[in-house]
């Protein structure tokens, strides 16, 4: 297999809108932050310093979390996603449709699964001026490829075997072991390249070389970001600069915008979605992509078990997950989430397990357990976590097992889930590729990996997904990635639980942003921002 892309060669199309789904019930659950999401509210476009104004104007976006201090490596949410993408670029990006495009390589070729070439641009810089180079971008895949690092790609580059620099341009990435889908990881938000300042644990990383580079960070309200003069392709970003204002709760975040104190907002909530609609100056941009799933500490008795493992699974109902979570914009999952048309998914692997709370006490019991109390990881800070986890102590409560919640903040909520701090916690999926070879991100045991259950050994499931990635046909690929899902059916490293609609909504006035459908609503739309201009 060769493939080869280059800047000019690009093609970049539009994408369509998902039909609107039916409102089907009032949230249940409790609202925090109230007060702190008012005042925030009150504060609207005053954050931070003054934007020089140009024909592209500025961008007052409502976000739906503070991302804190950021982070090399590891996955901080969607909310420093679309930071990220603002202020760091990778190797390559997504485009509107989900295709790979060129970003700080001006081209790249995928010699075969196992090796990849890529070819930088000249002049590349960071926002401070410093240059980007060859050993620039080995230095930082090889830190994300670092086991102890916790980078939200490592799966892609566990198996990284050297980096070869011939020249300043010239970055070859050899791999021990064939993976079809490695550019896809190299797109992901996480996947930046970074200074060396940044290449140490906890350690700053507010220098990148995206569209926008940082003015003011007005700790704990909101950020101001300014065009970057260093940025390769600045001739085509129209706005002048992106102000995000922190809105934690999802009805400040759609008040603000309905009072036109932001331009754009991310995460609509559910129950938001028709009052954004019924406003003619308003564009709700819903998908649907990410899903929601629950996490086991499997260091801890009993989720070390099974059929532990296995009893939850068949104790949740998914459709009431949907209906208090998402107000039924969402679908249950009881298999491996899909993207639709992917050839190498197979119709089975979304069905593995059932709801039953008969079939969830009679596992329970063959495990010895009995009388089970348990601390459920959620966060306040996103309405459908609280709510999620409401519904799952409900079903949980029913087969035997008092789920005390633990709902910080959602710094503390990824520090802790990072940490294995859970016995079970909820989640969010929104995998940068549509293709099995995700399920292995997902498998892997934190710490390796920020997205799986903690201390779970997933060797067998990474072994027979990445036989898969080696085989380039499509059909014999499934045989090898439905063994990898016949295990995880068995194990549940991880259990989806719903996939949910995905929805920005900003006023008529913006032009050219366009929300990134599937999976990659969560991991691609932030590179649409720099398309975008307020007139």
């Amino acid at each position: 297999m060769k493939q080869e892309l280059s800047a000019e060669s690009a093609e970049k199309n539009g994408v369509g809108r998902m039909s609107r789904t039916t409102f089907i019930m009032h949230r249940r659950g409790f609202l925090a932050g109230t007060a702190a999401a008012t005042a925030m509210l009150s504060l609207g476009a005053r954050v931070g310093p003054a934007i020089a104004q140009g024909a592209g104007g500025t961008l007052v976006f409502g976000l739906s979390a503070n991302v804190g201090n950021l982070v090399y490596g590891p996955s901080r949410g969607a909310a420093q996603f679309i930071v990220n993408q603002q202020i760091h670029r990778g190797l390559v990006k997504f485009d509107e449709n989900g295709t790979i495009v060129p970003a700080l390589a001006e081209s790249f070729e995928a010699v075969d699964p196992s090796n990849y070439r890529f070819t930088l641009r000249d002049g590349l810089s960071f926002h401070d001026g410093s240059p980007i180079d060859s050993a620039t971008v080995k230095a930082s895949l090889e830190y994300l490829a670092d086991k102890s690092t916790g980078a939200a790609i490592y799966s892609a580059l566990s198996t990284l075997a050297s980096i070869e620099t011939p020249d300043a341009k010239t970055v070859v990435v050899k791999l021990s072991k064939p993976n079809a889908s490695f550019l896809d990881y190299m797109a992901d938000p996480n996947a930046g390249i970074a200074p060396a300042a940044a290449l140490a644990p906890g350690a700053a990383n507010w220098i990148g070389a995206g569209p926008f580079k940082l003015q003011a960070n007005d700790s704990g309200v909101g950020l101001t970001l300014v065009k970057a003069d260093t940025y390769y392709d600045k001739d085509s970003v129209a706005l002048e600069g992106v102000r995000f204002i922190f809105y934690p709760d999802s009805s400040a975040r759609t008040n603000a915008l309905l009072a036109g104190d932001v331009d754009m907002i991310d995460f609509v909530g559910w129950e938001d979605f028709e009052r954004v609609e019924a406003d003619s100056n308003l564009v709700l941009d819903a998908v649907p992509g990410p899903f929601v799933y629950t996490m086991f500490n499997v260091e801890k008795a009993p989720f070390d078990n099974p059929k532990v493992r296995q009893a939850i699974a068949h104790a949740i109902n998914r459709d009431n997950v949907v209906a208090a979570a998402f107000y039924g914009h969402g679908e249950p999952l009881y298999g491996v989430p899909m993207s639709p048309g992917n050839g190498r998914f197979d119709p089975k692997m979304g069905d593995l397990w059932e709801y039953s709370p008969e079939k969830a006490r009679a596992l329970l019991k063959e495990a010895g357990v009995d009388g089970l109390k348990v601390s459920l990881l959620t966060s306040s800070t996103y309405s459908f976590f609280r709510d999620m986890a409401l519904s799952m102590q409900a079903d949980l409560k029913e087969v035997g097992i008092e789920a005390e919640l633990d709902a910080p903040d959602w710094a503390t909520y990824t520090a802790s889930k990072n940490g294995g701090k859970y016995d079970l916690a909820v989640a969010g999926g929104a995998p940068s590729v549509t293709g099995p070879v995700y399920l292995q991100a997902y498998s892997i045991g934190g710490p390796a990996s920020s997205f799986g259950s903690y201390g779970y050994d997933a060797s067998e499931i990474v072994a027979h997904i990445q036989a898969g990635e080696a085989i380039t046909d499509d059909a014999a690929a499934r045989t090898e990635y439905m063994k990898a899902v016949e295990v995880i059916r068995d194990e549940v490293p991880f259990l989806p639980v719903a996939q949910r609609s995905q929805a920005f909504a900003y006023k008529n006035t913006v032009k050219g942003f366009k929300n990134v459908s599937g999976f990659l609503s969560i991991t691609g739309t932030g590179y649409m921002i720099e398309k975008a201009k307020v007139e």
